[in-house]
């Protein structure tokens, strides 16, 4: 019986080292950043159609997504192209999606008993130590390759002639654990939901890619 006792601490240790280690994963870094033109007011029934470049077809797919998300904060009067007269439009947003491959970020660790000097150049590392010191090696080395999402949102006002909204939203993730739709879909919803139409922001924070089953 006090065995088991002694066994439960260490089960709940491991339960809860899984959980910890779980969640970490779901999180990720993003920045949102916004500029606006401060004398404008926004009309929410005004009609608007969101577009992309129409040879950019994941742009073109994510415009869709785009408009969902806006209408949840209240843009009901909103389309797509060909889904309104164009002559009644006004306002447009052109949304823009984009994916990077970063370079590795590379951590080296080493151990001297001897003089030596050891520089990383171009990601490889370079080292020259006494060739008669056993212990002066390599201890680990380790690259994380990552992928960085960006979401652009460009908001114009047909009639007065003038940008009246910039919106970025951006994510950098490890290479992967989760497809792109996952990603730039909960990036594209997380900025939507943040935009701010009465003054500039910048700002990073915390996000879980737990909340999209994509």
């Amino acid at each position: 019986m006090l065995a088991h006792i002694r066994l439960i601490p260490i089960a709940l240790s491991i339960i809860l080292a899984c959980f910890i280690s779980a969640c970490s994963s779901a999180n990720w870094k993003a920045e949102y950043y916004s500029t606006v033109l401060p004398t404008y007011d926004f009309d929410t029934n005004a009609p608007t159609m969101i577009v992309s470049d129409p040879w950019d077809l994941s742009s073109k797919y994510y415009a869709g997504e785009a408009l969902l998300a806006l209408k949840k904060r209240g843009f009901n009067n909103i389309y797509l192209p060909g889904q309104i007269d164009n002559s009644f439009v006004r306002n447009v947003i052109y949304v823009k999606v984009t994916k990077e491959r970063l370079d590795p970020a590379s951590n080296y660790q080493y151990t001297f008993n001897a003089t030596g000097i050891c520089n990383v150049i171009n990601g490889v590392p370079s080292c020259s130590i006494d060739t008669k010191n056993s212990e002066a090696t390599q201890r680990s080395t380790k690259r994380v390759v990552r992928d960085a999402y960006r979401v652009t949102f460009d908001w114009y006002d047909i009639y007065k002639k003038t940008r009246i909204l910039y919106v970025v939203g951006s994510a950098a993730v490890d290479s992967g654990l989760y497809s792109d739709l996952k990603v730039i879909t909960t990036l594209l919803n997380d900025t939507v939901t943040r935009m701010e139409f009465r003054r500039p922001v910048q700002y990073f924070y915390d996000g879980s890619l737990a909340q999209n089953n994509h």
